[in-house]
């Protein structure tokens, strides 16, 4: 079975609580999917079915410590992957009073082998990107979005590089000092 695995990060523009309410809250999850999409919720508490274009499965939640974890279950069909089961854990951190972290740990695990594992994990980042943008369009912030510094110039770089290349000389992180080895007790004769 070949199995597709995502662990990444997202930066959600909402605090903790509301972030947490957004992981529950069934229209925008169905926002955040391609058209031609649902999601609907299923008989069972914490249950739900979701069908996306070639793909077609029910959701469980397995576990939650309120609001911070939350485990979930899926399993379901679709005609290119066959039979596809996995799990998902997602934690939330709070980074301040109007974000919050969103760390993803996803497995897949599918009948047959889908046509790219790495056109696989390009789409799961991008349903990741288009949920933080649902949540962004249902909650906005006035506050500014985190701006990635610019890189610095390749000479700035490469001295940055020597001078920590030669610190690690001298402060023993490039060759730390060999660890004495125990030598075995002598035998008496």
């Amino acid at each position: 079975m070949p199995t597709l695995a995502l662990n990444d990060d997202l930066v959600l523009p909402v605090p903790q609580a509301l972030a947490w309410k957004t992981l529950h809250d069934l229209t925008l999850l169905a926002d955040s999917l391609p058209t031609g999409s649902s999601v609907q919720a299923a008989d069972a508490r914490g249950a739900f079915a979701l069908v996306l274009p070639g793909f077609e499965g029910h959701v469980l939640q397995l576990d939650l410590d309120a609001p911070s974890r939350l485990r979930l279950s899926f399993e379901g069909r679709g005609p290119r992957t066959g039979g596809v089961t996995g799990q998902a854990q997602l934690r939330l951190e709070s980074l301040g009073e109007d974000r919050a972290l969103l760390h993803v740990a996803l497995v897949i695990q599918a009948e047959r082998d889908a046509p790219s594992k790495v056109a696989g994990l390009q789409a799961l980042r991008a349903r990741l990107v288009a949920f933080a943008d649902a949540v962004e369009r249902r909650h906005p912030s006035d506050r500014p979005k985190p701006v990635k510094a610019p890189p610095k110039p390749w000479p700035q770089r490469l001295v940055d590089w020597y001078i920590g290349w030669f610190a690690a000389i001298f402060n023993g992180t490039l060759f730390p000092t060999p660890k004495p080895r125990e030598r075995p007790p002598r035998s008496k004769r």
